[in-house]
């Protein structure tokens, strides 16, 4: 039996997923920090959902429509899963954009946005961009 892997961006996330998995009657295992010998789950934060390789397809399919619909929805915590999260736009300042500049003139690659998305969890305090 071969196994095929769809990586996950956090144990929160993965476990959603494997729940929609098992509804859809699609066995599914869970590979992070729980069971790495390196920490890797605490490392990149990445939880991978091992499938067998005929529901890989399938499985791949529900991912893409299950992180779409959980992205657009309401932005919640990576950390603790929680949904009273705070949005505000951040704006980078011109000095820390230089080495970008730099990098661009250098190398032809056109600029990126300068404003993010950051938010953060009201709940235990979690700071991420988007």
């Amino acid at each position: 039996m071969t196994i095929k892997r769809i990586t996950c961006n956090s144990a929160i996330e993965a476990e959603g997923f494997r729940s929609a998995l098992h509804e859809a009657g699609i066995e599914s295992v869970a590979y992070d920090e729980t069971n790495s010998k390196v920490a890797r789950g605490i490392l990149d934060k990445t939880t991978e959902i091992f499938v067998k390789e005929e529901d890989y397809d399938r499985a791949s399919k529900m991912y893409q429509a299950y992180q779409s619909e959980h992205d657009n929805v309401i932005p919640w915590c990576p950390k603790c899963g929680s949904e009273n999260v705070t949005a505000c736009q951040k704006k980078s300042p011109n000095l820390r954009q230089l080495p970008r500049i730099i990098a661009t003139l250098l190398t032809y690659i056109p600029f990126g946005s300068s404003t993010s998305t950051r938010f953060v969890c009201n709940d235990c305090g979690h700071k991420w961009e988007r």
